[in-house]
C-alpha cells in the first residue's frame, strides 16, 4: 500500500517540502510555451497540501487535485481556502483513476510515481492518466533516477531536515540494490504544548531505469516528447541526474 502521509503530512505544511510545488508553478508557463500547448483543465495527481494546485489556480487553471491521504487534503483545502482559490479537491488512489477523457494537463511532481514498487502498479497509473487526458494532451511528471536513489540518497544517510521552533524531524535512507527499493525512515517530534507528539513513518520509493518508464507510458497509450534532467533549462539528462522530467502526450 502507498503511504498516505497521514502522520507525515503535519511536518510537511511546516518543512521547506511545498517549496518544490512552487517552484513547479512557476516553470510551469515555459514549459508548455515551449510544447505549444495552452490547456485550460488540469488534473494534479498526488497534490499533497495544495501549493502547486492552488498556484495553478492563480494562473488561470481549472484545476482538480487528487492525493490518498485525508490529512494532505485538508491542508490543500485551508491552503486554496486561504488564498480564496478555487480548487476541486479528491481523495483517491492514482492507481485507479476514475476520469475520462476529462483534461488537457495532467501533472505529477515530487518523485510521487517512485511510490510505485511495482512497474505494473506504474503503468495501470500511466493508463488511467491516458484516459483521463484528452486527445492531444500532455502529461508532465518527474521521478527520481536510480542515481538519486541509490547514490544521492545515500550520500546523507541520516540528517535533520528540520530543527524549529516546535518542530524536529530526522530522515534515515538506506537502499536495496537486489530491488532497487530506496527506503527513508521519518521521526518527527511537534510540540503539543506541555508534551511532544512523536511520529514515525517509513517512505519506499523505487528507482526505475529511464527505458522502463518510457515503456510503460508507451504501453499505456501514452507517447513521450521529452525527457529532461533540469526543467530550468529543459536539457537531457546525464547519468549523474537524481532526478528526471517526462512529457508524454496522450495518443
Amino acid at each position: 500500500m502507498l503511504p498516505t502521509y497521514d502522520k507525515f503530512a503535519q511536518l510537511y505544511t511546516h518543512g521547506p517540502y511545498p517549496r518544490y510545488s512552487q517552484r513547479m508553478a512557476e516553470l510551469l508557463p515555459a514549459v508548455l510555451r515551449v510544447l505549444g500547448a495552452q490547456p485550460r483543465t488540469l488534473l494534479d495527481l498526488a497534490c499533497g497540501e495544495g501549493t502547486f494546485a492552488v498556484a495553478a489556480a492563480g494562473q488561470g487553471f481549472e484545476v482538480t487535485g487528487l492525493d490518498a491521504s485525508s490529512q494532505m487534503l485538508e491542508a490543500a483545502q485551508r491552503r486554496a481556502a486561504d488564498e480564496g482559490s478555487k480548487v476541486r479537491l479528491i481523495q483517491g488512489d492514482m492507481r485507479s483513476l476514475a476520469f475520462a477523457e476529462e483534461f488537457d494537463l495532467v501533472t505529477c511532481w515530487y518523485d510521487s510515481l517512485n511510490y510505485l514498487l511495482d512497474p505494473r502498479d506504474l503503468e495501470a497509473a500511466f493508463r488511467g492518466v491516458a484516459r483521463a487526458l484528452r486527445h492531444g494532451g500532455h502529461f508532465i511528471f518527474d521521478m527520481n533516477t536510480i542515481c538519486g536513489l541509490a547514490v544521492m540518497w545515500r550520500s546523507h544517510p541520516f540528517y535533520v531536515m528540520q530543527d524549529a521552533s516546535g518542530i524536529f524531524d530526522v530522515h534515515i535512507n538506506s537502499y536495496d540494490f537486489e530491488n532497487n527499493i530506496a527506503t527513508k525512515r521519518i521521526v518527527g517530534f511537534i510540540n503539543q504544548g506541555n508534551s511532544w507528539m512523536r511520529m514515525d513513518e517509513e517512505h519506499k520509493e523505487r528507482g526505475y531505469r529511464l527505458d522502463e518508464i518510457s515503456t510503460c507510458l508507451d504501453v499505456s497509450g501514452l507517447k513521450q516528447i521529452a525527457c529532461w534532467g533540469r526543467l530550468e533549462d529543459m536539457t537531457a539528462p546525464g547519468p549523474d541526474c537524481g532526478r528526471v522530467w517526462f512529457v508524454a502526450r496522450q495518443l
